[in-house]
């Protein structure tokens, strides 16, 4: 009651600080930008003692970003496992996974799948939604708890600061087709607003069948993908409202061959939606203390109509419902002009699927029926960090922290961190270490012959960085680390069967250095990263290149006419396997170029033309499946229209 009428007594208008255009700013009006992920509070980027990269709206719209993949990949540090079917795996300086060592967020709000813990890749994100993405690099577990290993993707999506309304159709090969809007409302008094936002969209991706794919699937080979998604923001006064939908659609055609087996490479579905509701609310309790109180509830489901294989006998239809709602309390207080602290408290009650359920049909034409709901488990979690920041001098900055977790099913962890930040003229230098976990999941503990005496993954992380902005218009940063992940859950094979155990440790050392260079009306950004991991055994990791390299230059040619050429180089692999048709078990190296071509905003209207593989290289991905590899997308030529409204 006290909160609530707290909330009435107060009429403040929101900050609109999202209408800054942040990809107008020179280098050094970016080294002042504010990012609110490190610490779940704003904070000046050069204040905080991590790798930061922030994708603005500006660029999405230039380059014409199709996917998060698509918008992570020119980025250092990134590599890629995409399997062209039901999901796709993103890698952050070298650590091979299923999607669990990265946390994504959209509005401060996880959206990794609950029953796992690994987030889901590929277009079910509204990309024309967002107003800027936030990468941070290395261990973030202060701060956000579990699955913050290797960094956080946080989605921020826009906010009401104008009233309009904005739609886009887009269409191409390989039945590709999309179609979006936005609409946004704010009243005079700026106390009120709404934004609104809705997205469908359809591919098959590319051409996998017979030749195109290795011979692993026939002629009559399904490989669609089918996007939805839903977002609200509501902003009144102090109150923030938001409800984010997700729904992906897919075949699992790609997980194993049908060719020789007795799986069929049609009629299968993959139907898994996310649903988070979140409330917020925040206020100055003084001068020196800011209070924030985020509710939010989160589903992530595999919709009891999803069929995973369909063989020549039968369908098999999966069932995976998992539900979790949480209360984060968070408080900033600054002690003194040169001493501050963040520190919050989280409870959490998780209620996930022990397994999938699963039902079978009587033969391969026939639907199979809906499985029931599956054995429910119980996960009470409490969480408490705090994280002091000093400021020792000028333009040196002192960050620390530590986190405790009590969980009723992986018991405690305790994760700490410390960082260095200075900032003297031009230079900037950075060293920090942090812990971070991964705690197993129900998916974990029960998969295969299953193992109930998992412990949480761990990895100790080491960066040391400097950058230099020797003018307004040309920056370089050079970026070493080392992380060590131990008690790493790896799968064990037993007989026919298999089990995942606590016996793996990766030790990854890298280096990473990015340009960005501006000059007239070219804007451009460079970057190359050595990577280096091992196993306990000192034998290098599968799937990770010691050498990749990004470039994106753009050439405005008037301030609505813009042309965007991007290129991706990834090294040599090791694969997991032998490759049949090539005998050998390394994955070649391959340089792919993106085009884009757009007429934007001229008279409210935009048209872009996007050409993705624009010299349609033939080049791969490594498999952890049944398949040797992974066929990309060949040439995929898209063309999009839109309008907007005031």
């Amino acid at each position: 009651m006290l909160l609530i009428f707290l909330c009435l007594s107060v009429n403040k208008a929101f900050p609109q600080s999202d209408t800054t255009n942040i990809y107008d700013l020179d280098l050094t009006q970016l080294a002042k930008l504010k990012i609110v992920t490190a610490s779940k509070v704003s904070q000046n980027i050069k204040e905080v003692p991590s790798t930061i990269y922030v994708i603005t709206a500006e660029q999405i719209k230039e380059n014409g970003y199709f996917t998060l993949e698509e918008a992570l990949s020119v980025l250092p540090g990134f590599q890629f496992r995409n399997i062209m079917g039901f999901n796709s795996y993103v890698f952050q300086r070298g650590v091979p996974n299923q999607n669990n060592y990265i946390l994504v967020l959209i509005d401060g709000i996880q959206v990794n799948e609950l029953n796992s813990g690994g987030f889901y890749a590929g277009g079910q994100y509204n990309l024309s939604n967002v107003e800027r993405v936030e990468v941070i690099y290395g261990p973030s577990s202060v701060a956000y708890g579990t699955n913050a290993i290797t960094g956080i993707i946080n989605i921020i999506t826009k906010n009401p600061t104008e009233n309009k309304a904005e739609a886009n159709v887009l269409a191409g090969n390989f039945n590709t087709f999309l179609g979006n809007f936005t609409s946004t409302y704010l009243n005079k008094s700026n106390t009120f607003g709404i934004s609104v936002s809705g997205m469908a969209k359809k591919t098959d991706k590319a051409d996998l069948r017979g030749k195109a794919g290795d011979f692993n699937w026939t002629d009559r080979m399904e490989n669609f993908e089918n996007d939805y998604s839903f977002d609200l923001k509501i902003k009144a006064k102090d109150f923030v409202f938001g409800t984010n939908f997700l729904q992906k659609q897919s075949s699992t055609s790609t997980n194993i061959k049908s060719v020789g087996t007795i799986y069929r490479d049609y009629g299968t579905l993959w139907n898994i939606r996310f649903i988070n509701n979140y409330l917020k609310y925040k206020k100055n309790l003084t001068n020196k203390t800011e209070y924030s109180l985020t509710l939010y509830n989160r589903n992530a489901t595999v919709l009891n109509n999803s069929i995973q294989y369909v063989t020549d006998t039968a369908q098999i239809g999966y069932y995976r419902p998992n539900n979790l709602t949480g209360i984060d309390n968070l408080i900033e207080y600054q002690v003194t002009s040169d001493f501050s602290v963040v520190s919050g408290v989280t409870l959490e009650y998780e209620r996930l699927a022990e397994r999938f359920s699963v039902s079978y049909s009587g033969s391969q034409d026939q639907k199979p029926a809906k499985p029931r709901k599956p054995n429910m488990l119980n996960n009470y979690l409490v969480s408490v960090f705090a994280e002091p920041h000093i400021t020792l001098m000028k333009n040196l900055f002192l960050s620390g922290g530590i986190r405790f977790d009590h969980s009723s099913v992986y018991d405690q962890v305790l994760t700490p961190r410390l960082g260095l930040s200075y900032s003297p003229g031009i230079y900037l230098f950075r060293v920090s270490a942090a812990d971070a976990f991964r705690a197993p999941k129900p998916w974990d503990y029960t998969d295969g012959l299953g193992n109930s005496g998992l412990l949480p993954e761990k990895m100790r992380s080491f960066e040391a960085a400097i950058q230099v902005s020797p003018t307004t218009n040309f920056d370089i940063a050079f970026i070493g680390y080392k992380n060590i992940l131990n008690e790493a859950i790896k799968k064990e094979f037993l007989d026919e069967s298999y089990r995942w155990v606590n016996r793996g440790k990766i030790e990854t050392n890298g280096f990473e250095l990015n340009v960005k260079y501006i000059a007239g009306k070219f804007k451009s950004q460079w970057n190359y990263t050595f990577n280096q991991s091992r196993d306990e055994l000192e034998h290098p990791i599968p799937e990770i290149s010691k050498h990749t390299a990004n470039a994106s230059i753009t050439y405005s040619i008037n301030q609505y006419v813009k042309l965007n050429l991007r290129a991706n180089y990834i090294g040599e692999r090791e694969n997991y396997k032998v490759i049949a048709t090539t005998n050998s078990i390394y994955i070649d190296p391959c340089l792919v170029f993106h085009g884009t071509f757009s007429l934007l905003d001229y008279k409210n209207f935009s048209a872009q033309l996007l050409v993705k593989n624009i010299f349609d290289k033939e080049y791969y991905h490594p498999s952890n499946r049944e398949p040797d590899r992974y066929r990309q997308p060949q040439r995929t030529v898209l063309l999009t229209i839109g309008y907007t409204f005031k």
